[in-house]
């Protein structure tokens, strides 16, 4: 007898499945009725949830329920079997959302008294169909071994994760092991999907219950794949959906240097969408706003944005910092009658939180919102309050604005903004009296300051600088044509240069107004050699302060000996003997601010020391005296000023390059000294080619004293760094070309202790592929060290303790390298050209593989089993010319022979690969091996020598 059933409002059992299939046929082909079909499917299942019959003991049976899942998990499995289409994600949307109804529904209505169990907990109709659901069809379907089916599991999973109400503890785990699983699916979108339903439980774990189950945290895998997994698809399913916080913010920034482009651009995308949060009337500070991230991270955006090559991936960055512009000031208040604009104090707010002497990228940020945004600059007014009260945030500000309207010419907006000469150099003066009078307060107190009260007034006296520099740099676009105004601007740039609280970074920005000032260069020299550095030297009584240094020279430093000059017909000076020492240091002073003041004029002049007699003094009282000082900084400064008078003076270029190579020798010389002269070097090398290098300095001469250099193993980074720069710089004109060279650069690229020289490499990745395109000559040099480099690096590598497979890849990609840069299509030449045939038959290669093939046969190898199968798998990789010398297709067809009968190798992978070449080569050339046997052409060779 069949138990009782409680009857609802429902349909006849049989029209329930052609119900909820019409439901689906409507969904999946269109989107915008999908609101009503959730309701209407929701009122079925409501109906359906009522149908339960009672059997004799009492037990509930929910007849309605089973028929609801009998059809929608019939119409579900049809879905996971349907291929990828709009059509299948429509109906996915469709039950996503459905599923969200149901649970949020099952919240608000009342509940049955029979949903309550013993212990008065609900368990609703949703709660048992959701677990249903997951139990017996998407827990399974993850484990498919169809692609789609898995694929589509994976997507319901992604859009039910957060309307599934509330599961049980193991369905929970149960469904995260099965998303982790599909992680590592050899499928992309399946991995993808897999991401996007895992980054919803992101913060869901509970440290206690991961460590008591040995399970791996959610969080380690997502943040590994978005680093390290291969398909950008996967990358950026992670990337838009792992939430911003504090953790994922540092990760989000790397993927800003992402080798996709679409990736670095979303980026940008995530994090502008972060920058608050909120709706717009309640909208607080986001993690990605400025003001909660660090200078660092600021920084990089800026740059890795501007910088990136994809003009996508910068509109993208020029709107993240267009976000920060409109919401920097958002807890600010703007105070009524001021004359500051609500763009200005955008602007204002976020130079704040950079640091803007660090270098050009927050000023290229600026510009490039007022190259995508006019109207915010339009909207500044450089009103004489504007000047009046400059902060190092303002003056920055104006001076990009000034650099701006200059590169688009725009003469009319530019002559609106700047004010006038005469206003402006008193403005200046001001500003620059202020700063001395900081710096005379701060000398003063200093002894009884804390630290921290230090670091506040420095930090106090660093702006007021930073103002006084913005200054400096406006100045050079000010009209002067008012000539009351430039005599104004030239007395005080002169005064601010002799004055003894002038601190050294601004000697530079005063020089560049000063050159701007003078009638010509001849000029600017004239004042800064009799008239400035004489006024700081003597400014008394033209009495010269620290004597005459040039009397008994070192003669180990010494590179020439001075003539008289002007200065030695005067009344002899004070020696420096017979100083005390306030009055050497006082002196010391004075020079180190000459020879400062002398290298930025130096930097600024074309023209030849022979037509520029003025220059003479400077040279033999200045210059050669500080670098034989014993003080470190005067002789740096002394150096760097030898250099740059080489660079104008033939002569002096002799002499100071003999006394450079005589400083280089010196194993005392401290490594930035030794950076100085390297760099003065290449720039007299690069200035006067092959005319200077001439004996006793000749080619060969030089390429002693750099290999040399290069087999030290105690150098500094940055001057191995320049030392290798600078040999690539010599090496691409064909300045200095030779093969023991570009062996110890090549060790010094390709070597691992050199990893993190990032200077270094940077460089010479560019120069060996640009070195070796430029002629097939260095593409000879570079392909006969293969071999050699190929051992070196062997032996290095296996004094290091790194993992084996980690040398295999970095071993492999080291003759990859070599291929490429020696391979005959990569050679920038003219098709046209006579030679074309030369370089389209050249045996690079073909000489490439006799080496490898000779270094198997050699009987006292170092190599290891693993490097000789790299280079048997790379045998397979070389080009070989279809017209090849008959003489040498028979030697190395010989020596391929040898290697087979006399060192045959040990391992079948080697085997293998040297096989298939073997192979190959004897059919590419079987018309040149025709005829004369390995012992015919042997014996021919040796009656040919006799």
């Amino acid at each position: 007898m069949p138990g009782k059933t409680r009857a609802g409002n429902q349909s006849h059992p049989g029209d329930i499945p052609s119900a909820i299939s019409a439901i689906f046929d409507q969904v999946q082909n269109a989107s915008a009725n999908h609101q009503k079909n959730i309701v209407s499917l929701h009122k079925i299942f409501v109906d359906l949830a009522k149908l339960r019959e009672k059997t004799k003991n009492g037990d509930t049976i929910l007849v309605g329920e089973k028929q609801f899942e009998q059809a929608i998990f019939y119409l579900l499995l049809r879905l996971l079997e349907s291929k990828k289409g709009a059509s299948g994600n429509r109906v996915v949307k469709f039950f996503g959302g459905f599923m969200r109804y149901i649970n949020d529904k099952a919240g608000q209505d009342p509940i049955d008294e029979e949903d309550i169990d013993d212990d008065n907990v609900a368990y609703t109709p949703a709660a048992r169909f959701t677990e249903r659901l997951l139990d017996k069809l998407l827990l399974r379907g993850l484990n498919a071994k169809e692609k789609m089916i898995r694929y589509r599991t994976i997507q319901l999973c992604s859009e039910l994760v957060f309307n599934l109400g509330e599961i049980e503890n193991k369905i929970y785990y149960d469904l995260r092991g099965g998303l982790l699983a599909r992680m590592d699916d050899k499928e992309q979108s399946i991995r993808s999907q897999a991401a996007i339903a895992l980054c919803k439980f992101y913060g869901l774990d509970d440290p206690a219950e991961l460590e008591e189950n040995h399970l791996r945290p959610l969080s380690d895998v997502l943040f590994e794949s978005l680093a390290y997994d291969t398909q950008a698809e996967v990358r950026r399913a992670i990337l838009v959906n792992l939430p911003v916080n504090k953790i994922t913010i540092p990760l989000i920034l790397k993927r800003a240097r992402d080798i996709d482009a679409t990736t670095r651009k979303l980026a940008y995308t995530v994090l502008e969408k972060n920058v608050t949060i909120g709706d717009a009337e309640e909208q607080s500070i986001g993690f990605a706003h400025p003001k909660a991230l660090s200078i660092e991270q600021r920084e990089l955006i800026i740059r890795n944005g501007l910088g990136d090559r994809d003009e996508n991936v910068r509109t993208a960055a020029v709107k993240l910092i267009e976000k920060w512009v409109d919401t920097a000031n958002m807890s600010a208040h703007v105070q009524d009658g001021g004359d500051i604009h609500q763009e200005e104090l955008g602007l204002v707010d976020l130079l704040k939180m950079f640091d803007l002497r660090a270098d050009k990228i927050v000023a290229d940020a600026i510009i490039r919102i007022f190259e995508s945004n006019p109207h915010i600059i339009d909207g500044i007014t450089f009103s004489d309050a504007y000047w009046s009260t400059l902060t190092p945030e303002s003056a920055f500000l104006a001076r990009t604005s000034v650099e701006f309207y200059e590169s688009r010419k725009d003469d009319t907006r530019l002559e609106a903004i700047l004010p006038v000469v005469t206003s402006f150099a008193f403005r200046l003066q001001e500003n620059f009296n202020i700063l001395v009078d900081g710096i005379r307060s701060l000398d003063q107190i200093m002894s009884v300051l804390d630290d921290e009260a230090r670091v506040l007034r420095q930090d106090q006296l660093d702006n007021k600088e930073f103002v006084v520099m913005e200054m400096l740099k406006i100045a050079i676009s000010l009209d002067y044509g008012d000539e009351i105004g430039r005599r104004k601007m030239d007395s005080l740039i002169r005064d601010m240069l002799t004055h003894d609280f002038l601190p050294e970074e601004l000697v530079a920005p005063c020089m560049e107004v000063l050159s701007r000032l003078a009638d010509s260069e001849r000029d600017l020299i004239r004042i800064v050699a009799i008239e400035i550095v004489q006024a700081l030297r003597d400014p008394g009584d033209n009495e010269d302060e620290d004597g005459d240094t040039q009397q008994d020279m070192d003669p180990e430093t010494s590179f020439g000996s001075p003539g008289p000059t002007p200065s030695q017909t005067r009344t002899a000076p004070k020696r420096r003997e017979d100083m005390l020492e306030a009055e050497r240091a006082h002196a010391d002073k004075i020079d180190k601010r000459c020879l400062c003041i002398c290298e930025s004029m130096l930097e600024r002049v074309n023209g030849t020391l022979e037509n520029n007699s003025s220059l003479d003094g400077i040279v033999k009282e200045l210059v050669y005296p500080a670098v034989q000082n014993k003080d470190g900084d005067s002789r740096e400064l002394g150096f760097k000023c030898l250099g740059l008078i080489s660079l104008i003076s033939r002569n002096i270029a002799n002499m100071a390059l003999a006394f450079f190579i005589k400083q280089m020798k010196i194993e005392q010389n401290p490594e930035g000294l030794k950076v100085i002269i390297m760099q003065a070097v290449f720039d007299i090398l690069m200035k006067y080619g092959q005319g200077i290098m001439v004996e006793p300095h000749s080619t060969a001469a030089w390429v002693g004293h750099f290999t040399e250099l290069l087999k030290r193993e105690e150098t500094s980074e940055e001057f191995r760094a320049v030392l290798c720069m600078g040999l690539a710089k010599l090496a691409l004109p064909g300045l200095i070309v030779d093969a023991k060279v570009m062996q110890l650069l090549l060790v010094d690229y390709l070597s691992p202790q050199n990893s993190h020289n990032q200077k270094l490499k940077q460089c010479l990745a560019f120069f060996f592929q640009a070195f070796c395109a430029s002629s097939i000559h260095n593409q000879e040099i570079i392909s006969s060290l293969f071999i050699s480099v190929f051992c070196e690096l062997c032996e290095i590598n296996s004094k290091l303790d790194d993992n084996d497979n980690d040398e295999v890849v970095f071993m492999t990609q080291i003759t990859s390298m070599f291929l490429d840069w020696t391979h005959p299509n990569k050679l920038y030449t003219d098709k046209s050209n006579e030679q074309e045939s030369a370089y389209r038959n050249s045996c690079l290669h073909f000489n490439i593989a006799r080496d490898i093939v000779k270094e198997l046969l050699h009987s006292d190898s170092n190599l290891l089993k693993v490097h000789k199968k790299i280079l048997c798998q790379q045998l397979l990789k070389l080009y070989l010319p279809d017209d090849a010398d008959e003489n040498t297709v028979r030697y190395v067809n010989i020596l391929l022979d040898k290697v087979s009968s006399c060192r045959p190798l040990s391992d079948a992978v080697s085997k293998n690969a040297f096989a298939k070449f073997q192979n190959s080569f004897a059919k590419k050339y079987e018309k040149q091996l025709e005829g004369l046997s390995a012992e015919e052409y042997l014996w021919k060779k040796i009656q040919f020598t006799i």
